[in-house]
């Protein structure tokens, strides 16, 4: 077997025939100024070749779907193994890519939650254990024959849609009736909300009596509710009675004894942002949302309402618009002044206008000199407020999927990143966020630094029937920290977004990967794999 790689004649670039032979198995270091050819030797040339021969043995029906490469300006390159290009780059702008995502440790912590994940109650908090729809059959038929039981699901509005969204999506399902703080309602009639109150909505999934025959459709029932309600669900019987005893002994150790609340099966897809299963519905998980900021929307606050001091289509002063009328029907009911300039309005009027009426009621006001009709004069009306509307407008732009450079310049220009505010920044649905290990949620892992995560995970004590899966799980994520910890990386932690990464950072990131391939024989060419390390960090990194 060759000890050596045999480099005869290279020409790639700036390199002038040279001959080089590099021992194999070692760790080499080239070296030199600026432009003296190191870049065209290591990569253009050796890595290319190897690329090219690895290509070149595939079959010609595998050939179609990497295409040709040139093959470099050398005389003959041997003693080459399978080689990998590990340079320095960011790893893109994708905002889906963290870097628990880019080592597959995310992965693996998906499979820990999914296998030994603790869920909680949404209102108290409190453990509840998980259970299948047979086992919460066989449990509703302990309950008397006779007695009446109600499924629900809770359901949670989603940050800047109103309750109407929420209960159309309810409807969607092929649900007609719910239960707002308790209070029975039907879907189907018009339901009048105060949208500045936090309300309690479960949708009502069966109501049945117990007795023989009910097991399909109960199973039936409690799957299709599980999906509704992110895999929560509670139980309400409808006519207690003299059932008092036997209800607190249905409800112990079944769910929340308090709001009866039962979680179904835990899995992986349900722990992943990238799935509709897990992903927050606020930022799809995203983990940030675009936000109007107030002052982008008044460039000139010296400018009157009259005069325009709003940005163009934040709202419009012409008398003929829906925005003039707006503002003069603000005006008459609330005593907006419109000739002051913005910077000079009141607390409450600013508020007024960037917040709207919140549930008040105005009646429509025709402008002096508009054209149009006056068909809307004196009609009753609410206003959400325009950074409120602006920001509905957006949402409902990119659910569409759209594509317009003159809406996204001006998106720009009136709104900034925020954290989301329907789940902080965690991308995952609250019912995720609610299952925990060691009392730790997915999202409270990934922001411990790394070398914290370690310790934590070494803190795990899986029970007897996880312990299988368990141990192979903390084994894997385990090794994979010790070596990213090794390199240098024990600050980062896994929600950090890969955008943000430098070039040393995700060069690390991307070999510590491939070390934890294990695969042998391998050739690697490293692109300064040490730069912005601590000297310290150096012998750390050379050994790993």
């Amino acid at each position: 077997m060759r000890t050596t790689i045999e480099v005869q004649g290279a020409r790639e670039n700036n390199l002038q025939n040279i001959s080089v032979e590099i021992p194999r198995d070692r760790l080499i270091v080239v070296t030199g100024m600026s432009g003296s050819g190191k870049s065209s030797l290591a990569f253009d040339t050796v890595y290319a070749e190897g690329q090219r021969r690895l290509l070149a043995s595939m079959s010609t029906f595998a050939k179609r779907f990497v295409g040709q490469l040139k093959k470099p300006d050398v005389d003959f390159v041997n003693g080459l193994s399978p080689v990998v290009s590990i340079d320095q780059k960011t790893v893109g702008s994708n905002p889906r890519s963290t870097v628990g995502t880019m080592t597959d440790i995310s992965d693996y912590l998906r499979m820990l939650f999914a296998t030994m994940g603790t869920p909680h109650c949404p209102e108290c908090g409190e453990a509840i254990p998980i259970r299948s729809p047979h086992q919460m059959l066989e449990h509703l038929l302990s309950l008397p024959k006779g007695t009446e039981v109600e499924v629900r699901a809770p359901v949670y509005q989603v940050y800047g849609e109103d309750y109407e969204y929420l209960f159309e999506q309810i409807r969607v399902n092929g649900y007609r009736r719910a239960r707002i703080d308790g209070n029975a309602v039907d879907l189907g009639d018009n339901i009048e909300l105060d949208e500045d109150e936090t309300h309690t909505i479960e949708a009502v999934i069966d109501s049945f009596v117990v007795g023989p025959g009910i097991d399909q459709q109960v199973v039936t029932s409690l799957q299709h509710g599980l999906k509704l309600g992110d895999g929560l669900l509670s139980f309400h019987i409808v006519s207690p009675g003299r059932l008092t005893a036997k209800l607190r002994k249905f409800y112990e150790g079944f769910g929340c004894a308090a709001h009866h609340c039962v979680a179904g099966e835990l899995h992986q897809a349900q722990f992943t942002f990238n799935d509709p299963a897990g992903a927050c519905p606020g930022c799809t998980g995203l983990g940030v949302s675009m936000r109007v900021h107030p002052r982008l929307l008044t460039p000139d606050p010296t400018r009157t309402l009259n005069n325009g001091a709003f940005v163009k289509a934040a709202i419009s002063n012409n008398p003929d618009s829906w925005g003039g009328r707006i503002l003069h029907s603000l005006a008459a009911h609330y005593g907006l002044p419109l000739d002051v300039p913005f910077q000079d309005l009141s607390r409450q009027h600013v508020d007024l206008l960037l917040y709207g009426t919140k549930g008040g009621k105005f009646p429509v006001v025709i402008p002096p000199g508009a054209k149009l009709g006056r068909q809307h004069e004196g009609k009753e009306m609410k206003y959400s407020g325009i950074v409120n509307q602006l920001e509905h407008q957006y949402r409902r732009y990119r659910k569409r999927g759209e594509s317009n450079a003159g809406m996204d310049e001006y998106l720009k220009k009136v709104m900034v990143e925020f954290d989301c505010p329907e789940c902080g920044g965690a991308r995952l649905k609250k019912s995720r966020r609610l299952v925990t290990v060691n009392d730790r949620n997915l999202y409270e892992i990934g922001e411990m630094h790394l070398i914290e995560l370690l310790r934590y995970l070494s803190s795990i004590r899986p029970v007897a029937r996880h312990r299988a899966v368990a141990e192979i799980v903390l084994k894997e994520v385990s090794t994979r920290l010790e070596l990213l910890i090794n390199i240098g990386l024990d600050y980062l932690n896994l929600n950090r977004r890969s955008a943000t990464l430098s070039g040393g950072e995700s060069q690390r990131i991307r070999l510590s990967s491939q070390i934890g391939s294990g695969l042998m024989g391998m050739l690697y060419v490293l692109d300064e794999p040490s730069i912005g390390l601590h000297p310290k960090d150096n012998v750390r990194m050379i050994e790993t």
